[in-house]
């Protein structure tokens, strides 16, 4: 202020000179005020408080002799009271010695003003009032205030003749009570009460009358805080105490141990009965009174002329005035009471001069609600086109209130175009407010300015085609979950808390207008929150937000936002398939609804109305999952669907219930026909009619239209269609279920316990369109037996009814490490030796016969991603006993660049060509005289109830061809649809899309089947892992800086490579071929999807990938769901029994009885459902015959003209080659599965011979078996099969060449991986280094292959972080002391949890993190938190259940394990399911041993797990996720 500093007091001067000369000049006072106002900030600002207070008094001093009225010192009052609460922050000395306890009156009026007139009165009055507009809370600076009220009751109060002024200071007592905590003083209260009653103006006291409005109202509002106040203390006492018992509860339970679950109890806490006790009208009826007395005094015109000509003259009163009554309609909008609050907004709106600083804020609460109830408004209470600048006074900080109030306008704008869905003119509105200063700023009112701007955006991108299809701006969710943030944060802002799920905690909530507002924007985003993760399935976000919503309703005592909450909770416990849960919910949401107030017709209350209707929704959607179509088509039919024709639909959530109700009645109609296609075949369906109001904006439109679309394709089509043997080459593999060894009476039990629901049983429960229930079971116990008993069950043998399998050699002799006694693979129908169930114990011999391999084994992907080719065949190896033929290598690779060079030529998604015919139809037909060898071989196959026959002739070419005609519309159709719905997939309707399109095509297109299961996988895990990334993104990139939400340890590598590989788009067959698959993946790495079908019951898509242009290879094989239940409740029960037993001769019982039973259900997985066919299909496909294929190709096309036959026969021939010892063998299995023309023509071609004595000779020219480095196998799993173990398969433990597996969410997350680890500029040139691996023979001999490397030596622990596992603490202290060596650089804690500090540090610097404790460690740092860095972590979590994955009904897996893998993490190795400590804790120490000594960790935990004492209780537990990983 130097430089300017002269002329400013000049301007002062001059400015002070012409108001001495005209007191009314309110152009010259408003300049002056500007003027003092700059200055004050500004000595304020910089910490000048002596100099600010020195200046105030000097200019106040001036300006009492010439300011006219106390409303032209009302700028300098509220710089005054700023500057109170900044030195009472900043300055504390200053504070108390000079401003403490002293009113503006008592430091800025000189000594020589009389304090006694009734100008004094007014500047304190004045002083009180302005607290508000200083922004100090009403719980701040009470005893300041306490004062000033002191000072207006000792010198103005006398005999209480002046009623108004006497009730003044009553209100202001009682206020500042309740403010600091105190009861309601029940006198004072009285005192006050008799003196509004005398105050009675006259009709020409203007004065008066607004007065008496302005008391009344504040004095309902008083009464309504009081009653409000006590409720929400005591709820948050109770919300407390019902916290606490809950702790108590888990602790006593052990339920720490167990996977996050959303327990039913938690939502049937005591205040949730105390709501339920509660009548809303106890509290709202104070509300109504005051408007109802509002609208009695003020319906004249003249009382509304006097109110508009005093808004001038009285200005605090007015404010005041207006100020209470926005907050009665703001409570009014909050509890749901529309008509009320639209009344006042209007009533508000007529009465209000365009400059009021409230005006925008009441407008745009106005429109909103318009808009939500489709009420057409008046223009007056529209937003402006445009705002000017013009009419504010001059800004004096850096966003003014024109700023504010233009965000303001440009919101409602973009609001109004959103409902009327004119996206284009809301998108420019939007543009036009994003580049407005306010949303870059620091200050608390960019909050809600950015949570409005980002909620309009996210709903914009699901309407914009464009926005859509751009994967940079495709970021719905991320800009939704943006939106809470904001709004979340300005909560936080206004309450002052920590944490807006902390809200209960607080025991007095303040009721200002922006406060409640910024609450209903709250629950309202919560609950539009909850039906998107209800859209695209994922549950835990969904859990998240509905316990947000319960327990902040709770706290408001919000019955009606709690009831909906309360209908989407159950609406949650049926879409996870928990219908215990679901009934409790529906119980307790009935009883609620009979609590509510509700007017005389349900249709004059809109929300009472929508509320009721929506219960009725969920009840058919209860009914849909329990498979009462029929009750459903009727209530439709009969009693929905007319009220609807009658009903308006002006509540835009009665929009959205209309569409979904519409969507239940046809898919219902759709089951119904597939289940009963005769007897509903000339049963009419109803045809719904387009809602009346069908123009206005409804929420997930998108989604909704792709239903309709969906369901209008495929409701008129016959069922049929989806069974149609003819489109698929192979039959569906049918195992003996004759055959089980699981026990029956392990849901028997269950049942007999559980008799009172009879009616809701498993086969009842789950829907064809919906995954298994597999929570419904209570695990059962084993309380009611004695010790000796559980033992009997435990010596009981375990005979496997299956037929006994011959142990298979290698050229060599055994497996490595193979036992007499150990289960092989075998052909079926040889004799011999029964082989024991149990597997023998290597600990023996185990640590010091482990070979560690310092070579680099099988790659996970190649390091150049760009332009791979084949080299030529004439670099083969010169060790090799047998290279191939110079002609054949070239031919070879001559077809494999033409596939290439085919594939990359394809410019559509994947619709197949309406000139080409299908593979199918190209078959040359065969010999006709020789299917009846095979038919009397299958007939004399008595132990194989499997269809093994394939079709290769065209005996039905004409009944295939007119196939194809007809659906290939149907076909176009669908993946039309599919293409659009890819760029934001519904969870549920893609995957029902996205197989009726392989349904509808069959495996005929292997790479289509490919692309489809890769676009179906890991939905879930992509969207929350994009909103995650796009967060970060914006956060980095953001003007403001702003620290919302923690972006800590986040790099940038890690956001750009994941979000370029997992951002949703039709994904390509050319892309998936040539990206995906041939250059990400060496031809050496196998890969394994397993899909389980929703359309077709008990069906599993098992799918094998592999690179260097071969085709994939799949079959259908029936896998029950009936077994993956029984694991679910096996495994519960295993969880059940785990704690709280003392017995230790009890305890071991019941764990070696469980260890049978996983035991057996194992032998299930082996025996029945691995048998031949099937175990090729999960075998991973050998590499050494690829420099055989064009001697393959030269036998096998003259006899089969399809390429897809052609490969089947190719594979089955790698495979039964490989892995079967004997030629016998080979030969039956090939009979079996071949057709007999080939069959024939392979024995006659000696090519089964030559291709054995190949095989014979590479092994037995390189080293030994055991030597050998492992076959990585990258597992892809759907959502309900991630819990069985099938790393423990037979298969994949019991051949000559290991198999390690390592799962992964999707194809996708490998790419962006891959990028991430070895594109990136931070990876080092070690890490990129490769090795050459060679022994095997590949069409690519010098194939260069790695791990991702890691340093052993950069390591953390957490150890027992709850100290509660004593004997593992003393272990690994134990294993520190004897073998220091290993981890003497670690760091790490011991029975606590590192701090954020190290955290971060850990995330940033190491390579390895252990943890050893109970679960995963969400306890204490939550998934939330793990996702928020960025690292390359190799992360142990040994503790039970730590790669547990939630996978519930219809919503998407996820779990800690995909926590980890969203941050960046390479390796995550978990245990599945509850274990004990010593088992884990031994296999964690080997673990780390065999890192050390160079192993890869998927090898050590191959063979750590027969270190186990319980095989498969303990051993089979743990698995990995992610990247295969060794020390560098």
């Amino acid at each position: 202020m130097s430089s300017s500093s002269s002329a400013y007091k000049t301007a002062i001067k001059q400015l002070m000179a012409r108001i001495q000369t005209n007191p009314n000049d309110a152009n010259s006072i408003n300049q002056l005020n500007a003027i003092i106002e700059q200055f004050l900030q500004s000595y304020r600002l910089n910490g000048l408080f002596s100099e600010c207070l020195q200046f105030l008094i000097q200019i106040v001093k001036q300006l009492i002799e010439i300011y006219p009225t106390i409303n032209d010192f009302r700028p300098l009052i509220i710089q005054w009271l700023k500057f109170k609460r900044d030195v009472e922050k900043k300055n504390k000395e200053f504070f108390e010695t000079k401003l403490k306890l002293r009113s503006f009156l008592d430091v800025a009026i000189p000594s020589t003003f009389n304090r006694t007139i009734p100008k004094a009165k007014d500047f304190l009055l004045c002083e009180l009032y302005e607290y508000r507009n200083a922004n100090i809370k009403s719980t701040q600076m009470i005893d300041e205030r306490r004062t000033i009220v002191r000072s207006l009751y000792e010198q103005f109060y006398a005999d209480g003749s002046d009623h108004f002024l006497c009730s003044r200071i009553l209100l202001e007592r009682i206020k500042l009570d309740l403010a600091s905590g105190n009861p309601l003083d029940i006198e004072e209260s009285n005192n006050l009460a008799n003196h509004l009653r005398k105050c009675s103006p006259s009709s020409d006291d203007s004065h008066g009358i607004v007065q008496r409005l302005w008391l009344y109202t504040e004095y309902y509002l008083i009464k309504f805080q009081v009653c409000y106040s006590k409720l929400t203390s005591d709820m948050s006492k109770k919300i407390k105490q019902d916290y606490e018992e809950q702790k108590r509860q888990a602790a006593e339970n052990n339920s720490i141990n167990q996977l996050e679950t959303f327990h039913a109890e938690s939502m049937t806490m005591e205040a949730h009965k105390m709501l339920g006790k509660f009548s809303e009208k106890s509290i709202v009826s104070t509300l109504f009174k005051s408007w109802d007395m509002i609208k009695s005094k003020t319906s004249s015109a003249y009382t509304i002329d006097i109110l508009k000509r005093v808004s001038i003259i009285y200005p605090n009163e007015i404010d005041m005035f207006y100020s209470n009554l926005h907050t009665i309609a703001a409570l009014f909008d909050l509890f749901q009471y529309y008509t009320e609050a639209m009344e006042i907004y209007r009533y508000l709106l007529d009465l209000l001069p365009s400059y009021h600083p409230s005006r925008l804020t009441i407008l745009t609460a106005c429109n909103r609600l318009a808009n939500k109830c489709s009420i057409d408004l008046e223009e007056r209470y529209k937003p402006l086109p445009n705002l000017s600048s013009r009419d504010y006074p001059k800004a004096t900080t850096q966003i003014s209130s024109f700023d504010v109030d233009e965000a303001l306008n440009l919101i409602t704008i973009a609001e109004n175009f959103l409902h009327l869905k004119n996206f284009r003119s809301c998108k420019q509105t939007l543009e036009v407010l994003e580049k407005r200063p306010i949303v870059s700023c620091l200050y608390a009112d960019s909050f809600f300015v950015r949570s409005h701007l980002y909620n309009l955006q996210s709903k914009l991108v699901l309407n914009d085609d464009e926005q859509l299809k751009d994967f940079n701006r495709n970021d719905f969710l991320a800009l939704i979950e943006e939106s809470r943030s904001y709004c979340a944060q300005d909560l936080r802002t206004s309450l002052d808390i920590v944490d807006v799920n902390r809200l209960p905690e607080l025991s007095q909530l303040q009721l200002t207008p922006l406060v409640l507002h910024s609450l209903q924007a709250y629950l309202s985003q919560v609950a539009h929150l909850i039906l998107l993760n209800f859209e695209i399935g994922l549950y835990r976000n969904a859990k998240n937000y509905l316990l947000v919503g319960l327990e902040i309703s709770v706290y408001l005592h919000a019955k009606r936002w709690f009831t909906f909450f309360l209908a989407l909770n159950a609406q949650f416990f049926i879409l996870s398939h928990q219908p215990d849960c679901a009934r409790r919910k529906l119980d307790q949401l009935n009883h609620h609804l009979s609590t509510l107030d509700v007017c005389t017709n349900r249709q004059q209350d809109l929300f009472i109305d929508f509320i009721n209707s929506w219960t009725d929704y969920v009840k058919l959607e209860y009914d849909y999952h329990t498979h009462a179509y029929e009750q459903i088509r009727t209530i439709c039919e009969t009693k929905l669907y007319p009220e609807y024709e009658k009903h308006n639909l002006v509540l835009d959530w009665h929009r959205l219930l209309y569409h979904r109700i519409h969507i239940l009645y046809r898919l219902t109609c759709f089951q119904q026909l597939r289940k009963n296609s005769r007897s509903n075949e000339n049963k009419k369906r109803l045809i719904w009619k387009i809602p009346s109001n069908s123009d206005k904006y409804t929420e997930f439109t998108f989604w909704t239209e792709s239903w309709l679309t969906f369901l209008t394709l495929i409701e008129d089509q016959p069922p049929e269609i989806l069974e149609k043997t003819s489109l698929w080459l192979h039959p569906v593999i049918v195992p003996d279920e004759s055959n089980l060894t699981c026990l029956p009476e392990w849901t028997t039990m269950n049942d007999e316990q559980h008799q009172y629901h009879p009616q809701q049983t498993d086969s009842k429960w789950n829907n064809t369109l919906s995954p298994p229930q597999v929570n419904t079971g209570h695990p059962f116990d084993l309380n009611s037996m004695s010790t000796e008993e559980i033992l009997a069950l435990t010596t009981e043998p375990i005979l496997p009814r299956t037929k006994t399998k011959k142990l298979i050699d290698t050229p060599r002799g055994k497996t490595p490490f193979q036992s007499e006694n150990q289960k092989m693979l075998s052909t079926p129908n040889k004799n011999s030796l029964s082989s024991s169930s149990t597997t023998s114990n290597l600990m023996s011999t185990f640590r010091n016969k482990m070979p560690i391999d310092t070579s680099l084994a099988t790659p996970i992907c190649t390091p150049n991603r760009t332009g791979k080719k084949l080299p030529p065949l004439t670099v083969a190896s010169s060790n090799t006993s047998s290279r191939p033929r110079r002609a054949a290598a070239i031919k070879a690779d001559e077809r494999i660049q033409q596939i290439h060079y085919d594939d990359t030529n394809e410019s559509v998604h994947r619709i197949p060509s309406t000139t080409c015919q299908s593979p199918r139809l190209k078959s040359a037909p065969l010999d006709e005289n020789n299917h009846e060898p095979v038919e009397l071989l299958i007939d004399q196959l008595d132990t194989l109830h499997i269809e093994r026959k394939l079709k290769f002739d065209d005996e039905d070419e004409e009944e295939l061809n007119s196939s194809t005609k007809n659906n290939e519309k149907l076909l176009q159709q669908c993946i039309q649809l599919h293409d659009r719905l890819a760029y934001a997939p519904n969870a549920k309707l893609i995957r029902y899309l996205a197989e009726y399109i392989i349904l509808l095509t069959g495996d005929q297109d292997p790479w289509l089947v490919v692309t489809l299961i890769v676009e179906m996988q890991a939905i879930g895990f992509r969207y929350n892992a994009l909103c995650i990334y796009q967060r970060k993104k914006r956060h980095n990139t953001d003007r403001s800086s702003t620290s919302l939400p923690s972006v800590n340890n986040v790099f940038p590598e890690h956001l750009s490579h994941y979000i370029d590989a997992l951002h949703f788009r039709p994904l390509t067959i050319s892309y998936l071929k040539d990206i995906l698959i041939n250059e990400l993946l060496p031809a050496k790495q196998v890969c394994v999807c397993l899909h389980t079908f929703t359309l077709v019951h008990d069906q599993i898509l098992a799918v094998q990938i592999r690179g260097n242009y071969y085709a994939p290879v799949l079959r259908r094989v029936m896998f029950p769901r009936l077994l993956v239940k029984k694991f679910h409740f096996l495994i519960e029960s295993n969880t059940h029994t785990l704690h709280g037993i003392t017995d230790h001769k009890r305890y071991w019982a019941i764990r070696r009885y469980f260890e049978q039973l996983f035991e057996r259900l194992l032998e299930d997985l082996n025996q029945v459902y691995l048998t031949s066919p099937m175990r090729w299909w999960w075998l991973p496909e050998t590499t050494i015959f690829d420099g055989k294929k064009a001697m393959i190709d030269d036998l096998l096309t003259p006899l089969i003209n399809s390429p897809q036959q052609r490969r089947f026969i190719e594979f089955f021939l790698h495979q039964t080659i490989f892995y079967l010892s004997s030629l016998d063998e080979i030969r039956q299995e090939l009979s079996i599965n071949l057709p007999p023309t080939v069959y024939t023509r392979l024995l006659s071609s000696r090519l089964i011979e030559r291709l054995f004595e190949y095989k014979q000779r590479t092994y037995s020219n390189t080293s030994p078996s055991n030597s050998r480095p492992p076959q990585n196998l990258l597992l892809f799993l759907d959502n309900q099969l991630h819990i069985f173990p099938w790393e423990q398969l037979h298969c994949m433990t019991s051949l000559f060449r290991r198999i390690v597996i390592y799962r992964l969410p999707s194809i996708l997350l490998l790419d962006g991986m891959h990028k991430y680890y070895y594109n990136s500029p931070s990876t080092s040139e070690s890490e990129q280094s490769t090795q050459v691996n060679n022994n095997d023979m590949t069409i690519i001999p010098m194939e260069k292959t790695f791990y991702h490397h890691i340093d052993v030596d950069k390591g953390y622990y957490i150890v027992d972080p709850g100290n509660d596992l004593p004997r593992t603490k003393e272990r690994f202290r134990k294993f520190q002391s004897e073998k220091p060596d290993l981890i003497d650089k670690w760091n790490g804690v011991i029975e606590r949890f590192p701090t954020n500090d190290a955290l971060k540090d850990i995330f940033k610097s190491k390579d390895v993190l252990l943890y050893m404790g109970h679960g995963s460690g969400s306890q204490f740092y939550p998934v939330d938190d793990v996702q928020k860095n960025s690292s390359r972590l190799c992360v142990l979590l040994m503790g039970c259940s730590s790669a547990r994955l939630q996978s519930l009904g219809d919503f998407e897996v996820f779990g800690m394990p995909f926590a980890y893998l969203t941050c960046g993490a390479a390796t995550i190795l978990g245990c599945l399911w509850d274990v004990t400590d010593r088992d884990i804790d031994s296999l964690t120490f080997f673990l780390l041993e065999q890192l050390k000594a160079g192993a890869s960790l998927g090898e050590a935990l191959r063979f750590g797990r027969e270190l186990c004492k319980l095989k498969c209780l303990n051993g089979a537990a743990p698995v990995i996720y992610g990247l295969p990983v060794r020390a560098r």
